[in-house]
């Protein structure tokens, strides 16, 4: 009995042996472990969360008119720009997840025996995120489709309100400037009476709406411009300013930039104004999975093994000063837990934007 069991140990060990051999050996180890020219082989990394905040402003200069000294004389009622200056407000922020590499999850994988035909293929991005990886003895090549991300440009339109031909060079030249505030004021009542006329139908050519429509605005246009000699101007543009956060688990909440109605948006904790801060709170989606800690990551090296990433889903709230601008949930990968995934003949497919394990196929 004792020469069947050790028989059968025997031809176990050898086999195991075998099929050792059979397969492309490989060690995985934490890149900051790794002295380099040591051995050969490649870098991967897994992707952390990086959240693009787009925040859309209002920008509105304001600029003096050059008859202001008269505009009290003729408007009483109305806001008269007495100076130059720019003006901000904070209409809406938009948030986009974006995948980058993670230093915390570099890892260095050398190659220290092939035989028996095994081969490894080992698929990563120009930025060194995985892909994918494989032992075996294909000759095909697979197209793993990875998700093109979408270039968000950030639309900086503009609208510029009474912005035009100045009206100053159609008037009479060698009058004062109380007397051009005179004519300026008395144009003004005369398209203010047009546009009186044209809305109570007292005009012919208004009863077509198309061509109401350009009279209308054609007199609006003249009016704003000339009304700005005397009140002057506000031209107001959007633009878009992007903020980059990379979620932390041990720092929930970030003061990210600051936001006031003269500054603008100021990144950091500089500037005045209200402050602008994301706070990212993991909802434990993964707290039941035992996970290797991260110095355990970094101290050893792993045989024939890989990691990859289960993301953690959490809630992201954006704020300025006392107003929620935000709230959304989003998967944050360096929240979640880190797991290694033996490779024996099989291959193995990661989301690019996750680093977790989408596909598993046996060869």
């Amino acid at each position: 009995m004792n020469r069947i069991v050790t028989k059968f140990t025997v031809v176990l060990l050898a086999l195991t042996f075998i099929v050792g051999q059979l397969h492309a050996q490989f060690t995985t180890t934490f890149a900051k472990n790794v002295t380099p020219g040591q051995s050969n082989g490649l870098y991967y990394s897994l992707p952390q969360t990086v959240l693009r905040l787009d925040f859309i402003i209002e920008e509105a200069q304001l600029m003096k008119g050059p008859l202001s000294d008269y505009a009290s004389n003729y408007f009483e009622m109305e806001d008269v720009v007495d100076y130059e200056t720019t003006e901000y407000q904070l209409l809406d922020v938009k948030m986009t997840p974006l995948a980058s590499p993670d230093p915390n999850a570099l890892f260095f994988v050398s190659i220290t025996t092939v035989r028996g035909g095994g081969k490894m293929q080992f698929d990563v991005l120009p930025n060194g995120i995985i892909r994918s990886v494989g032992l075996g003895n294909d000759t095909e090549t697979e197209e793993v489709l990875v998700p093109t991300p979408i270039q968000q440009k950030p639309q900086c339109c503009h609208e510029e309100n009474a912005n035009g031909e100045d009206f100053v060079g159609l008037l009479s030249a060698g009058k004062t400037n109380a007397q051009l505030a005179k004519e300026v004021a008395d144009k003004i009542a005369e398209i203010r009476k047009a546009k009186f006329y044209l809305i109570s139908g007292d005009v012919e050519m208004a009863s077509n709406p198309e061509t109401f429509k350009t009279m209308y605005k054609n007199l609006d246009v003249m009016e704003k411009e000339y009304t700005s000699l005397l009140l002057g101007k506000r031209v107001t543009r959007q633009v878009v300013k992007s903020v980059y956060v990379i979620p932390n688990k041990e720092v929930p909440t970030q003061t990210v930039a600051k936001f006031s109605e003269t500054e603008g948006l100021t990144l950091g904790t500089g500037g005045s104004g209200s402050m602008i801060t994301v706070q990212t709170l993991s909802l434990n989606t993964t707290a039941t999975i035992n996970a290797p800690s991260q110095s355990a990551v970094e101290s050893m090296s792993y045989e024939n093994k890989v990691f990859y990433r289960v993301p953690e889903t959490a809630q992201v709230r954006i704020t300025c000063g006392n107003t929620i601008l935000l709230e959304d949930r989003v998967l944050v990968d360096q929240l979640g837990a880190m797991l290694m995934a033996p490779i024996t003949n099989t291959k193995l497919v990661f989301d690019t934007e996750t680093g977790q394990i989408i596909n598993i196929r046996t060869r």
